[in-house]
């Protein structure tokens, strides 16, 4: 804590803060000029956000090529005006370093929950160890699709073709119901009453916010959730995940007072996907369809990816930058590319021949407004690596396991988030949570060639 003065200074500079993100927020969501493409059929489309998502999966490859060119294209275009904004944000989190007199900005970002920041640097240096398990994911990839060469834009192409996981609402209640009876009868009940009292609004509809939320702040009513449901295998792995933290927060708000019933980020995404794993679990155990598996288990492997790699590939790009701006570098435009390129080419094995990272992909970094939150994306990296080990310990009928994981949900923000889930059974300050997350990739891999090997 400063003098009177000081603080007032500090706090006063609050009214400067946000203007690096709400910036970019402006200029990447209104202003953007997005890129049209046409694509094979002779169908135009204009490459906004959401068609990006869209179309960076179509089947048709040469249309996949086009549309990633076009969108990291036009990215490139603006990179000084992304890259000033991104440099202006990380010089708002020098200013309160320096301010509070911490040694970096990650120690100053991570203090709040007083998280070691080497938990932040062991994930990092984990999954750069463990890279060989991203490039057996990468082959098999490659493998499935067919193709001679893995580039950067076949990674969001539908690999299982002839397959339709088809669920109806009903379907997904009764299914995630019956994935969740490991955790008890009490827990059950409970997300039953959600489902019954109707806590989801669940269908798209016109003026709709779209995408997938759940809001447990309101302490003494029960959670809503927001969704989107479409019918897919996705929609209903969306479903549990959000009633995983809308029974996080139910727990909590149930036995905290509150003042600690409000759970940090840290631990809000291992509730979630903990309940992925169950769900998991238990569809892959009611069915034998080689089809239907493989599916199941490649969607879940492209959420590892996604959750693991891809976020901790983000994570790495974010201490980077903020390390070279505490030695006093400047970060353009070009040298925020040049370190991305750097980086996404030895996460995916361009040098190695494992995936083709296409010098467009370069401009990736002005499309994540993540980078703004101040060293919030490893989180998604370790929460998952520790849902990861909680899950198995549970599946494997572990009651003592099963207990100190739904203590961890009832006990909401009532300790630092590296303590409560050390009581949960998981220590994030090792490298455990990562080696069983990798052990189980493999796993998922191994039963995947098989049916492939099958299949020949």
């Amino acid at each position: 804590t400063g003098t009177e003065g000081e603080e007032k200074i500090i706090a006063d500079a609050g009214l400067m803060a946000d203007a690096p993100d709400n910036i970019f927020g402006v200029f990447s969501n209104a202003e953007f000029p997005f890129p049209e493409v046409t694509l094979a059929d002779g169908k135009t489309v204009k490459l906004d956000k959401a068609a990006f998502a869209l179309y960076r999966a179509v089947p048709n490859r040469g249309d996949r090529e086009k549309v990633f060119a076009a969108y990291f294209g036009k990215l490139n275009q603006f990179r000084r005006t992304f890259g000033t904004q991104l440099y202006a944000e990380i010089k708002k989190d020098m200013f309160y370093m320096a301010s509070r007199n911490y040694e970096s900005c990650l120690a100053s970002a991570l203090d709040n929950n007083n998280i070691p920041v080497q938990v932040y640097h062991s994930l990092v240096d984990g999954v750069n160890a463990n890279l060989a398990t991203f490039y057996r994911y990468l082959n098999l990839r490659k493998r499935m699709l067919g193709v001679d060469t893995l580039h950067y834009y076949d990674l969001y192409a539908p690999v299982v073709k002839d397959v339709d996981l088809a669920y109806s609402y009903e379907d997904a209640e009764k299914n995630i119901l019956t994935s969740l009876s490991p955790l008890g009868p009490d827990y059950v009940a409970t997300a039953k009453k959600g489902f019954a009292e109707r806590w989801v609004d669940v269908y798209p509809n016109t003026g709709k916010r779209a995408g997938a939320y759940s809001n447990g702040s309101v302490y003494d009513v029960h959670p809503f959730m927001l969704l989107n449901y479409n019918g897919k295998y996705d929609d209903m792995s969306t479903l549990t995940h959000e009633f995983g933290h809308t029974m996080h927060s139910y727990l909590a708000n149930k036995n905290q007072p509150y003042p600690t019933s409000q759970y940090s980020i840290f631990v809000a995404e291992v509730a979630s996907t903990f309940n992925e794993a169950l769900l998991i679990d238990h569809m892959l155990k009611s069915t034998n369809d080689d089809g239907m598996r493989l599916s199941m288990l490649g969607s879940y492997l492209d959420n590892m990816k996604g959750t693991v790699f891809r976020q901790t590939q983000f994570a790495e790009f974010e201490l980077r930058i903020h390390e070279m701006a505490e030695k006093g570098q400047s970060l353009t435009g070009d040298e925020l590319d040049k370190l991305y390129l750097d980086i996404t080419r030895r996460y995916y094995g361009h040098d190695k021949g494992v995936c083709v990272v296409d010098d467009n992909v370069k401009a990736e970094w002005a499309n994540v407004p993540h980078f703004y939150y101040n060293f919030y994306v490893f989180q998604y990296a370790t929460s998952f690596t520790a849902s990861a080990a909680l899950s198995e310990k549970v599946l494997s009928g572990d009651k003592a396991a099963n207990d100190r994981y739904l203590a961890l949900l009832k006990s909401g923000g009532s300790d630092y988030p590296i303590n409560l889930l050390k009581k949960a059974g998981v220590d994030m300050t090792t490298s455990q949570p990562l080696e069983l997350t990798m052990t189980k990739m493999n796993r998922i891999m191994d039963e995947m060639e098989k049916i492939l090997d099958k299949k020949k």
